[in-house]
């Protein structure tokens, strides 16, 4: 990115030195000369050029506002937004122009670095001839996401082109040494230029700290959400210290060439911490991801804007608070992942949640049988990859293993307990008569509730 930026400011100094006796500049887009009923203008050293023509011919869908002066251009995600005399917007972000857009004999002329820019598009220019090329990046290249197995925890290494690397948590304080390992030993550099602290649980930013001694640290999100712990006070200190720029959640977009990772959650409040989540979606184009950080249903239900992805990092470690049906319906998964621990305390992941994602039709990764879980995609198909197989799993092809769908829920046992509770009853407990058939779980015996969250109830005292 930044040779692509000098190269750009070396092509606006070049045509700093054009004078009125050059002819209007021919455009090459893609090894198509361009034809303009306005042609392109070189005012105070830079070249305008004009911008339906050009974004057209890139693929993108171009509107005019005429009330507003504004133009909105969208391809891919990304979205532009210009006013004519003012300022410009990529996906929210404002860009930088060197001369503000006009309007000339009825048609908008931009920047050429802002075409450049607006979506990731390489220029040369030969003063010789006159010519600028425009060549359009397609593709997005290779980009791995690595749901690391740190346990009974969360720690997401995304890996894009050009080195730019993105990092979701980090796991408990002792998983820092082997997140750290992990990292160097799958080709990262020493910049690290997102870090997301989803909320200062410690099975999530314990392993952070070492993160900043480790690598240069550009920018770090995190949700905002105070822990009156010495650990997240050693998080927060070097968060802001050793890293070059902090700041909170508030629906921010980083765009990567073509890949868009989308901050969905900003201020709220919340009785649970988890609730307070960063939730992102990184966009590569034709697959789309979703973190989930440990989000349960109320954070779930107000999440607004394109949810849906092809693959879903489940909420909560599978708790039955999280991944609502109804959430479900608007992400759609294909593939759900899991960052659990074996043989955790929890009963982590719960039958009713398996459940969900089955119903889902989602092929569900658990980092407890599954080990470290790696999709890597082009942004127009994806494969997966694990480093351990189980016996509950059955090989489905070279890169993906599927595992073994929950069983379906049994409809009678000892013990019943509805599914937006924590409680499991006699079924001749007053409680569990109210409890609809629809949200009703069973259980053969106590250890079986115990083990899937639930608690005894305090009236029938099972």
């Amino acid at each position: 990115m930044k040779k692509f930026r000098t190269l750009v400011l070396s092509i606006l100094l070049s045509f700093a030195v054009a004078t009125a006796a050059y002819a209007a500049p021919q455009v090459i887009l893609d090894g198509q000369q361009l034809s303009f009923d306005v042609p392109p203008v070189i005012e105070n050293g830079s070249t305008l050029v004009p911008l339906r023509v050009i974004f057209e011919a890139l693929g993108a869908d171009v509107q005019w506002d005429g009330n507003t002066q504004t133009v909105t251009a969208t391809k891919s995600g990304n979205e532009i937004r210009l006013m004519i005399g003012g300022a410009a917007y990529k996906n929210g972000q404002e860009v930088q122009l060197s001369v503000p857009a006009k309007i000339i004999e009825g048609r908008t002329l931009v920047p050429l670095r802002f075409v450049s820019e607006a979506f990731g598009c390489q220029v040369a220019w030969d003063g010789t001839t006159q010519t600028i090329t425009i060549t359009s990046i397609s593709g997005t290249g290779t980009i791995k996401v690595h749901f690391i197995d740190v346990g009974q925890a969360d720690a997401i290494y995304i890996s894009l082109p050009d080195h730019n690397d993105i990092l979701i948590d980090a796991g408990n304080p002792s998983d820092g040494p082997t997140v750290i390992n992990y990292l160097k030993n799958n080709g990262m550099d020493e910049d690290l230029e997102l870090v997301i602290a989803t909320h200062p649980h410690a099975d999530h930013i314990g392993g952070l700290p070492p993160i900043y001694y480790a690598f240069n640290v550009i920018k770090t999100i995190d949700s905002g959400m105070y822990a009156d712990t010495s650990m997240y006070e050693n998080y927060l200190y070097l968060s802001q210290n050793e890293g070059k720029y902090w700041e909170v959640d508030n629906y921010q977009t980083f765009t990567f060439g073509s890949v868009v990772l989308q901050i969905m959650t900003g201020p709220g409040s919340w009785d649970n911490v988890n609730d307070y989540s960063v939730v992102c979606r990184l966009d590569t184009g034709d697959i789309e991801f979703l973190f989930m950080g440990d989000a349960g249903f109320p954070a779930e239900s107000v999440l607004s804007g394109e949810l849906d992805a092809e693959i879903l990092k489940v909420g909560h470690h599978g708790s039955r608070t999280s991944t609502s049906a109804a959430f479900l319906s608007k992400v759609s998964p294909e593939v759900a992942v899991i960052s659990v621990g074996t043989g955790n305390t929890y009963g982590h992941p719960t039958l009713e949640t398996l459940q969900r994602l089955q119903n889902a039709g989602a092929t569900v990764y658990r980092t407890d049988l599954n080990g470290n879980i790696v999709i890597t995609t082009d942004g127009k198909t994806y494969n997966t990859a694990i480093s351990k197989t189980s016996t509950a799993d059955t090989p489905a092809n070279n890169y993906k293993t599927q595992v073994t769908p929950a069983q379906t829920p049994a409809t009678t046992g000892a013990y019943v307990g509805s599914i937006k509770s924590n409680k499991y009853h006699y079924p001749s407990c007053r409680y569990a008569k109210t409890i609809l058939p629809k949200n009703q779980i069973w259980f053969a015996d106590a250890a079986e509730a115990q083990a899937a969250g639930y608690v005894p109830c305090g009236g029938c005292k099972p």
